[in-house]
């Protein structure tokens, strides 16, 4: 049983469908103590209080229900696997995502590959990223053999940096900082690393090297942000209490939705286009690059109050946990999402990470409980074998 579950941890970066395994976990559900339950169930029943007072609510309550139970399932998930060092799994498959990158890349732009920003087959660049930067705090976290920690770190700093994500470096730098914090020595030493990293962007940047996707790195262009917040508050005014809906938002992004159905931005490079058959659901998976107007916008004022709700019963058990990765994935999440969107489910497995890993906060603090053949235990009791 145990190896099967390694493998599919192993496996979800490489094909991100397997988390739908997540689903399983809602029987689990006892699991939760007093409070997390509450909170669950707040969440749950103002994601469906605010689809009632959507325009279109026949539709936006099957999805309301369908996300919300897809949230809770992924924490509940976390819970039952409650041992954060299950997450080292997925180095194995991330590491197959940084080679696709840079070989995609190299197909792409041939011998200049390294000047642009790295594309994948179905990663975005900033997905590259993200996965980048939590792989080096995996890696960090991994008591594995040096050499191996080294490489795959090593090889997840490189996708980071090459990927241009400045969103994804913030997530890194406070990971880092914040595991440091909570008295990790190997996340103080990512921390230097960070820094070291940074004084080479900022070098190979002063030298007007042409590398756009480090060049940007040292960027504060808001690459259209700012218009897309601005469709994102026009939605807001519109439908304050409800939102216009999950997965509704896209038509009033207009900034990004005039531009047609893109599948993402890299796949232009690699001659991949937008199918017929998905056009007339184009705008569902467009964000508002901003976690709080992306909720408002989709869930108004209702929804919101039950998302910041989870939030924050999340962001607690990651403090009261103790566990550095744990508090390093959900600060720099926090961070990354004031200019993007990386809690939205469905994802390429990253915003998924972020759910699991806030369930096993609940179980590492006390707020959960491991249930191990339908009887509570002790969560150190329960440990992943040595990867």
């Amino acid at each position: 049983m145990r190896s099967r579950l390694a493998w599919l941890i192993a496996l979800v970066p490489v094909f991100p469908p397997l988390y739908l395994a997540a689903f399983a976990a809602l029987r689990y559900w006892r699991a939760l103590g007093p409070l997390a339950r509450g909170v669950a169930l707040f969440y749950l029943g103002t994601q469906l209080a605010a689809a009632l007072l959507t325009p279109e609510p026949l539709v936006s309550v099957p999805l309301a229900l369908l996300r919300g139970l897809f949230v809770l399932a992924l924490v509940l998930a976390g819970v039952r696997l409650a041992d954060p060092r299950w997450l080292h799994y997925l180095l194995a498959g991330l590491a197959v995502v940084y080679l696709l990158a840079f070989w995609t890349s190299y197909d792409a732009f041939g011998a200049q590959f390294l000047a642009r920003r790295l594309v994948h087959p179905y990663y975005t660049t900033v997905s590259i990223g993200l996965a980048g930067a939590l792989g080096v705090l995996l890696a960090l976290d991994w008591r594995g053999p040096a050499v191996w920690r080294l490489g795959v770190g090593l090889l997840a700093l490189l996708a980071l940096a090459f990927s241009g994500s400045r969103g994804a470096m913030a997530v890194l730098v406070v990971g880092v900082v914040i595991g440091a914090v909570v008295k990790s020595g190997r996340f103080a030493w990512g921390a230097a690393t960070a820094g070291a990293l940074a004084t080479a962007v900022y070098v190979i940047g002063s030298l007007g090297q042409h590398v756009s996707s480090l060049a940007r790195l040292l960027s504060l262009n808001l690459s259209g942000r700012d218009r897309v917040w601005e469709g994102a508050l026009e939605a807001i005014r519109s439908y304050p209490w409800g939102g216009v809906g999950p997965y509704q938002l896209g038509p009033w992004l207009g900034y990004l939705y005039k531009q047609g159905c893109n599948l993402w931005v890299g796949a232009r490079y690699l001659g991949l286009g937008c199918p017929g058959w998905l056009e007339p659901f184009y705008g569902a998976w467009l964000i508002a690059h901003n976690l709080l107007l992306h909720a408002l916008g989709e869930t108004g004022v209702v929804g919101t109050l039950g998302f910041l709700s989870l939030l924050a019963l999340l962001g607690y058990a990651a403090v009261r946990s103790r566990e550095p990765l744990l508090v390093a994935i959900f600060f720099g999440y926090l961070v990354m999402s004031l200019v993007d969107n990386p809690m939205a489910v469905p994802s390429l497995h990253l915003a998924e990470v972020f759910w699991v890993a806030g369930g096993m906060a609940l179980a590492r603090s006390g707020l959960a409980v491991a249930l191990e053949q339908g009887g509570a235990v002790d969560v150190d009791e329960r440990r992943p074998d040595p990867l």
